[in-house]
């Protein structure tokens, strides 16, 4: 395959599809590197402060990148639009310039301050914090890689770069991967930080080297006029952060406080349940988001409506039995992705359950993710706000009440019953923000998806509690059987369309 065909831009359909090709490609690979790590290193202290440290990047980043989507990339569309290229580049260069202030800045701080700010966000012990601060220090830079690398991947979409970020992230984790092996020796669970680091270095110059190459872009700082509508939104966006960013890190701090081994034994769990979304829902909502924004800048609510309720409905004819198979077959997955000397039956056992919790109302995170991209494009951030806030302080408490009642496992109970609540909240939520669009419509559609898919998860569920084909065997044999029935069904009853043509077309694309 020739590589630099897919370096151009793309269009929907087009790129709906190699985008979701690459995503499944590059999210592979990265399932590879948590599996590598399991097998490696299995669940301890040393693992546990890797996946608190990275996760908590994640959030601190993803609390300023939230922006990007919701704010300056359909202000620059607009830009684009109305001023031209030169301009829409400039108001995204000064806001990257920013980025990358605030990176350093934020990395200069963790060095002298690190170990205080960790103590202060975790129930790590003191000792702990004292004799693995270097694995707090060095995390800490993943701040500035997520914070860049993010906002780029995010522009690149803008432009209708849709494969090219999937592609680069493939190549980063096939390198953090091998310098694991190259490391492992000599640095242990360091060895995982510092193929991070390296592998994010690698990525960020790719990405800058493609915008400027192939988009024709330039880096030049310089100011400019900024609507004050344009400070209003980021304000409001970041607010409704502050509580997202509070529920995020408010499970984090509670589990580190259950004992060495338990945060690596959830993220083990629910990286397995976080394949369908990370599969499927990110690179639809992004394709799906600025054709959003530009049926929105044309007026064209009716079109919106459509492009909402086929690509939501495509999500959940993916993501429910994505769920249902998770939740049958979740021992056998990770037996077989994470069994070895380090990785303990008692292990797998926590793990799997708390897979199996997780992945029941995955389906909801995909829908929510569309119904925010509405949201982003009607520029109703203001009025979205006071219900993040809510949902997110409702999290806070239920994940609280059942933690204290039912240990670790409170905090998957915690996004279970949240995740239901927001499932028929974001009805009366469309009708106030956004009347156009047909939410009553796309949950009959889920309730006659999610009773077929109970049927077929219930037979199989009876088939895995008598055949005996271990763990390979069962997950393969109840994935096989699962795809053929849905398929079947599907042709019959056509639950789906656009399912179809998204085969159809990756098909004539690759073969």
């Amino acid at each position: 395959m020739k590589f630099p065909w897919l370096i151009r831009s793309e269009s929907y359909r087009r790129g709906t599809a190699l985008s979701v090709f690459f995503n499944i490609l590059s999210k592979g690979i990265l399932f590879l590197l948590t599996i590598v790590i399991a097998r490696y290193f299995g669940s301890n202290i040393k693992t546990d402060i890797y996946f608190f440290v990275f996760g908590t990047m994640l959030l601190f980043s993803g609390f300023i990148n939230n922006i990007d989507v919701a704010v300056l990339i359909p202000e620059s569309m607009r830009i684009r639009e109305k001023d031209g290229t030169e301009a829409s580049i400039a108001f995204l260069n000064f806001f990257g310039w920013i980025y990358f202030g605030i990176g350093l800045l934020f990395t200069v701080a963790m060095y002298f301050f690190g170990t205080t700010v960790f103590g202060f966000i975790s129930k790590f012990s003191e000792a702990d914090i004292s004799t693995y601060k270097n694995y707090f220090w060095a995390g800490s830079l993943f701040f500035i890689f997520h914070l860049l690398t993010n906002y780029i991947n995010t522009v690149l979409t803008s432009l209708k770069y849709f494969s090219v970020p999937m592609l680069i992230s493939s190549i980063k984790s096939m390198i953090a991967i091998v310098c694991i092996f190259l490391l492992k020796a000599d640095y242990d669970v360091m060895s995982v930080f510092l193929g991070g680091l390296v592998s994010y270095a690698i990525n960020l110059l790719l990405l800058l080297y493609i915008l400027k190459r192939s988009a024709g872009w330039n880096f030049r700082f310089r100011f400019g006029s900024i609507r004050k509508t344009v400070w209003h939104h980021v304000l409001f966006a970041e607010l409704g952060q502050v509580a997202t960013l509070a529920s995020s890190l408010f499970p984090l701090y509670l589990l580190s406080g259950f004992g060495s081994g338990v945060i690596s034994l959830m993220n083990y769990g629910k990286n397995i349940a976080d394949i369908p979304n990370t599969l499927v829902t990110t690179q639809f909502s992004n394709v799906s988001g600025i054709k959003l924004n530009e049926e929105v800048a044309r007026q064209d609510l009716h079109a919106m409506n459509e492009t909402f309720l086929k690509t939501t409905r495509l999500l959940v004819f993916m993501l429910v039995p994505m769920g249902f198979y998770l939740f049958v077959f979740a021992t056998p997955l990770v037996e077989l992705f994470y069994q070895s000397r380090n990785f303990t039956p008692g292990a797998i056992k926590e793990s799997a359950y708390f897979l199996k919790l997780l992945a029941i109302t995955l389906f909801i995170t995909g829908i929510n993710t569309m119904v925010t991209r509405v949201f982003i494009a009607v520029q109703a951030i203001r009025q979205a706000f006071f219900y993040q806030v809510l949902l997110n302080v409702l999290l806070i408490a239920v994940t609280w009440v059942c933690t204290k009642n039912y240990g670790a496992y409170g905090y998957a109970y915690g996004i279970l019953i949240v995740n239901l609540v927001n499932y028929f909240g974001m009805y009366m939520v469309c009708k106030w923000l956004a009347p156009s669009i047909d939410y009553a419509a796309l949950l009959t559609y889920c309730g006659i998806i999610i009773l077929i898919n109970a049927a077929i998860a219930a037979a199989l569920y009876w088939y895995a509690g008598h055949v005996i084909a271990g763990s390979f065997g069962s997950a393969l044999t109840g994935f096989l059987i699962y795809i053929v029935i849905l398929l079947l069904l599907n042709k019959i009853f056509n639950l789906n369309t656009e399912f179809g043509q998204l085969i159809h077309h990756a098909g004539k694309r690759f073969f």
